[in-house]
């Protein structure tokens, strides 16, 4: 049998002890809403791909917040969500507004799919000419929406990988 090494480090400050322990996985933090996963990211980072899915494979459909009258539907799939587990596409416009993302934060998991404006790029450009132009207006909207989208999340997925790869790494991200 290995034997595992096991330190202990203290960091005392004047009213403080941390310590760190290699020999015990880190607790993870609760997150709000076990049956509710709202998928956040740019255009091309595969939301609707992934959500569609991964509802099938938890056995829900998948649901995609629009763009006018946000709040009216997401009352209506927090109405239904005792039923049954829903995965809901967030456009990510919608993170614009602090209480919504706030409400998204505290009703469910926001996992955030999180791809190179590069991917995305060649996902949305329909021609090679076009793809500098994408990945452009992609790199100003990572600027701005990022920081957001940051605020927002509980999960993050790399989402470069293929379709395949990324949905077994979100499906075992959200069943932890």
């Amino acid at each position: 049998m290995t034997q595992f090494i096991r330190k202990e480090f203290e960091i005392d400050e004047a009213d403080k002890t941390t310590v760190f322990r290699h020999d015990a996985p880190a607790p993870r933090p609760s997150m709000p809403g076990g049956g509710i996963i709202y998928i956040i990211g740019l255009p091309g980072c595969g939301k609707s791909a992934v959500a569609e899915h991964l509802a099938g494979a938890l056995g829900c459909t998948a649901q995609e917040l629009p763009l006018d009258g946000p709040d009216a539907a997401l009352d209506r799939i927090l109405a239904d969500a005792p039923t049954g587990p829903a995965v809901v596409e967030v456009p990510y416009k919608l993170l614009l507004a602090e209480s919504f993302r706030a409400r998204l934060g505290s009703t469910g998991r926001v996992l955030y799919l999180m791809a190179s404006v590069e991917a995305m790029a060649e996902r949305l450009a329909k021609t090679p000419e076009e793809q500098e132009k994408v990945r452009e207006r992609l790199g100003r909207l990572r600027t701005s929406y990022e920081p957001l989208i940051m605020q927002t999340l509980h999960l993050m997925a790399p989402a470069d990988a293929p379709l395949d790869e990324v949905l077994a790494d979100v499906l075992e991200r959200v069943r932890m």
